[in-house]
């Protein structure tokens, strides 16, 4: 599922090389293996945000640098409150495993639009586990 951008004053970006064959979609997270990058899994254990994606074809793609920004997505179980500030992880299907602490690539929001209590959509998350 696709993050999008809710807050971040300046988002910095950094190129990085991608194998041919390597398809990262549109606002997914990415990894780096074998010093290409490639799309994150749930065992990813640093990653950063792909805005514009990567095609196939294509042999560098824009990831970005740190953590000082917040992104949007779609959890895997529904929100609650109590997972504010907590450290999650990602899952295969680039959902955020609200309930799962394993690599904890992921730190939900503090913030009083963190999340709407039972719902799956639209939990904010920052990295916090970059590549750089």
């Amino acid at each position: 599922m696709a993050f999008k951008l809710v807050n971040g004053e300046q988002v910095r970006l950094v190129l990085c090389a991608i194998d041919t064959a390597t398809v990262i979609p549109v606002g997914d997270f990415a990894g780096i293996t074998t010093g290409l990058a490639v799309d994150a899994v749930d065992t990813t254990a640093a990653i950063a945000w792909c805005p514009k994606g990567s095609a196939t074809g294509e042999t560098v793609c824009e990831l970005t640098v740190g953590t000082d920004f917040v992104l949007e997505g779609t959890a895997d179980a529904a929100f609650a409150v109590t997972q504010k500030g907590t450290e999650v992880d990602l899952t295969a299907a680039q959902l955020i495993d609200v309930g799962s602490s394993s690599t904890g690539v992921l730190k939900v929001d503090i913030s009083e639009n963190a999340g709407t209590a039972t719902s799956v959509s639209n939990v904010r998350v920052r990295v916090n586990k970059p590549l750089f």
